[in-house]
């Protein structure tokens, strides 16, 4: 990887847990160069899904920066909080 930013430097630190428990189940004292296809592809797959996933939660986390004094905003992923109000419509009572 070219020009890493501290963001994603800081991913790689959070997947070296899932390596580290990676190795240990294929064992430490086996040889990079003697591992099996799906030992390689399981160290691999604990490293990009362990960056991933902490990229994820930073994306997550920085969507809606927090501002002082002011309440969070919702996520408009979420639910529409105003979706149960349909029969609460005034204009919609006057159609009838």
């Amino acid at each position: 990887m070219e020009n890493i930013t501290d963001i994603e430097r800081g991913a790689m630190r959070l997947c070296l847990k899932a390596f580290g428990q990676a190795a240990e189940a294929i064992g430490f004292t086996k040889p990079l160069g003697e591992y099996s296809e799906a030992e390689a592809l399981q160290v691999i797959e604990a490293i990009v899904g362990g960056w991933a996933a902490a990229m994820a939660a930073h994306h997550d986390s920085a969507k809606y920066p927090p501002v002082r004094g002011v309440a969070p905003a919702a996520d408009p992923l979420d639910e529409n909080p105003f979706s149960g109000m349909t029969d609460d419509l005034p204009w919609k009572e006057a159609a009838k």
